[in-house]
């Protein structure tokens, strides 16, 4: 299944709700509906092709619907001699048996609503990572939730919350729970949500923190992760339909490659992209090398300024809670080209870089954290204040000589100074901290190191937020599959189960991915410095006056204040503040089609 809706209390207008989303799932249709609900699943057939569609499943008082994939339910049948014979009769069968609890069973990507006839009480459940979204919303004593907001725009229409716009800019994305619009609602990863008509609740079923360190040397945390990858990516693998790779040349879409191709005998299908005149964003020739040495299918394309702007407008038309992400655009180019191909499924290497922490800027920031301890701190600290600067770094020493957080995710964008230059609509510094604080109190309890909250905001933020809302979001639009091995439960809990000082070496880092990787890529992709996907996105914009959209929606919202989107379009211009530029692009060319 690829999305599911839910409506109660009222079904006025639900099936034209319902079916807004059904792109998500063009093989098949169901729905139950009634006077007091109405619920419906779109159908994509992976696994399922050939077979009835069995959702929304109702068995005795309790309806179930899912979108997403269980990798384990053959076992999980077995294990507990369940009367299931597929994923969703697995998930009700486990429910009842062991309540909320059943979701520490699963091993996969899912959206799981179910909700009791009887006494009218309804549970929501999202994986641990957010892979799958969900979206609800309260209306009195109505209740909807669907895969996409926009189905919930459809009942609801679209009510703009000016303050999230503070939000959404600091990270690329708004954090869960909250959106861009007032009513609409993200059900964030590893929660549940209960409703019984008058009450409404969230809980967290999280563990990753709670994990303890077994893994103390590089061998055994490498042989670990590589049983692990390797379980992932084959239990990944369809059966039944064309798929293929997301192959940009990089460390690990790479290893994600070879280990696929281990598992089948038949050549695989590796897509990438590149930039023809730009040779210093195309990592194609890199890509080609992995895809010879693997005696892989490859397929590569070229993505033009026109392929940016003609992709976007076509994008524009699906994209209901945007991001600030310009990797979007040439991914969705991608998969398309890859479905013209005749693939269903494509694997990708996202959530490597959270586990095992492959940023650079993890080491800048593990080095700011000494700054409160330097002789003559206070200072410093009455210098920065008599010295503004837009540059990021600024605020960090600032953060730091407060003796603040100053990791707020590697998906930040703008802080909280250059927010308050930039948005009419002040908020206090650390605003934007506020919505990441539940996730800090949970690690700070935890007495984990430093590096693990790197690594756990990037799961919870850059990944969830940013990174696997852009992934499903094009894809689905083109009713094709995404899946990610890296971010598999087991693989995820390894990771935290493994010594911080091995999960993290400065000096080589990703240090125990490069040494499982050893034994399957050439020397020269393991080596490669990180580059990163990238591309001359702020060129394109500038040449064809793409500055002028943000003015002309500031004209229309009065969002902005014109001296510092002044101050930003002139140091685009000399290649500065690229990342600021393009969420505020994104969010302009959003507000003007859609308000």
């Amino acid at each position: 299944m690829c999305s599911i809706f839910g409506s109660i209390g009222t079904i006025d207008n639900a099936l034209e709700a319902f079916n807004t989303l059904a792109h998500r799932g063009e093989d098949s249709s169901k729905y139950l509906q009634t006077e007091n609900y109405f619920f419906g699943t779109h159908r994509l057939s992976i696994e399922s092709i050939g077979k009835e569609q069995n959702q929304p499943l109702q068995r005795g008082n309790f309806i179930a619907l899912f979108n997403g994939e269980i990798y384990n339910y053959k076992e999980l049948i077995e294990k507990y001699s369940l009367d299931a014979n597929d994923e969703i009769e697995t998930i009700l069968e486990l429910f009842k048996i062991y309540k909320t609890n059943f979701v520490d069973k699963l091993r996969g990507m899912f959206a799981i609503a179910i909700f009791n006839t009887k006494s009218k009480e309804l549970w929501l459940f999202r994986d641990l990572i957010g892979k799958k979204p969900l979206y609800y919303a309260q209306h009195q004593n109505q209740f909807y939730f669907a895969s996409e907001a926009k189905a919930l725009h459809h009942l609801l229409g679209f009510n703009l919350n000016r303050r999230n716009i503070h939000n959404f800019l600091g990270f690329g994305a708004t954090i869960s729970p909250n959106t861009l619009d007032k009513n609409i609602f993200k059900l964030p990863p590893a929660s549940s949500l209960y409703f019984n008509g008058s009450e409404t609740k969230i809980e967290c079923y999280e563990e990753l923190l709670s994990q303890k360190v077994e893994y103390n040397t590089l061998q055994q945390a490498s042989q670990a992760f590589e049983r692990n990858l390797k379980d992932a990516v084959a239990m990944r693998i369809p059966s039944g339909v064309k798929w293929g790779v997301l192959l940009s040349g990089g460390l690990d879409s790479s290893l994600v490659s070879a280990l696929a191709s281990k598992k089948v005998s038949e050549p695989i299908n590796l897509f990438s992209i590149g930039y023809e005149g730009y040779e210093k964003y195309d990592e194609r020739k890199y890509a080609k090398e992995v895809a010879k040495h693997l005696g892989a299918n490859f397929y590569s394309f070229n993505f033009t300024k026109a392929d940016f702007f003609n992709t976007l407008e076509e994008m524009l038309n699906f994209i209901d809670d945007p991001i600030g992400d310009p990797a979007q655009i040439p991914l969705y180019f991608l998969i398309k080209k890859a479905k013209e191909q005749g693939v269903k499924v494509l694997l990708s290497g996202d959530g490597s870089d959270e586990l095992f922490l492959g940023y650079r800027v993890y080491k800048e920031y593990l080095m700011m954290e000494q700054v409160a301890n330097m002789p003559y701190a206070n200072w410093l600290k009455n210098h920065l204040k008599s010295n503004f600067s837009q540059n990021k770094e600024w605020e960090w020493y600032k953060r730091a000589l407060n003796k603040e957080p100053i990791f707020r995710s590697t998906a930040e964008i703008y802080t909280d100074r250059q927010l308050n230059m930039l948005l009419r609509l002040q908020e206090r510094d650390g605003k934007n901290f506020e919505y990441l604080q539940e996730y800090y109190n949970k690690f700070k309890s935890s007495g984990r190191d430093t590096i693990d909250w790197y690594s756990y905001c990037d799961i919870k933020v850059n990944l969830a937020e940013y990174f696997l809302v852009k992934i499903d979001r094009v894809s689905m639009a083109l009713g094709i599959e995404v899946r990610s091995p890296f971010i598999d439960k087991e693989l995820v809990q390894t990771a935290f189960k493994t010594n911080s000082n091995i999960r993290f070496n400065p000096n080589n880092v990703k240090e125990v991915v490069k040494v499982v990787a050893k034994n399957y890529l050439p020397q020269n992709t393991i080596t490669r410095k990180k580059k990163g996907l990238s591309y001359p996105f702020i060129e394109w914009i500038l040449e064809e006056n793409g500055i002028d959209t943000i003015y002309e929606a500031n004209e229309k919202f009065n969002f902005l204040k014109t001296d510092h989107l002044d101050f930003l379009s002139s140091k685009a211009k000399s290649g500065k503040f690229k990342q600021h530029l393009f969420p505020l692009y994104m969010l302009s060319k959003w507000l003007l089609k859609n308000l």
